[in-house]
């Protein structure tokens, strides 16, 4: 089953970005936009599909530890639904600080 979760989140991280949501500005989001297509172009080529269906639907996460205790947990709700890494570097840093 197709989360739709993730269409939007690649959208909001390819065109989003473009139109400077997020507070990054649209200079940066089409930087971001450029080196994306770069990427991807050399990669062309590469494609690999996983044996089993449930390998290509593997999700993860982004975890801060403060000792024992879970300060930032974000669970991604389907394939390419990431945390975003300037807040969770920056909780980090806060953290880190303390």
């Amino acid at each position: 089953m197709v989360n739709a979760a993730t269409a939007f989140r690649f959208r909001d991280r390819i065109f989003g970005s473009l139109f400077g949501s997020g507070g990054r500005g649209e200079k940066k989001g089409y930087e971001e936009f450029r080196q994306l297509f770069e990427v991807l172009g050399k990669w062309k080529d590469a494609v690999y599909v996983p044996p089993k269906l449930e390998q290509s639907t593997n999700h993860g996460g982004t975890f801060i530890f403060n000792g024992d205790d879970t300060v930032f947990a974000h669970y991604d709700e389907s394939p390419g639904t990431h945390a975003d890494a300037f807040d969770a570097v920056d909780r980090a840093v806060r953290e880190a600080t303390k």
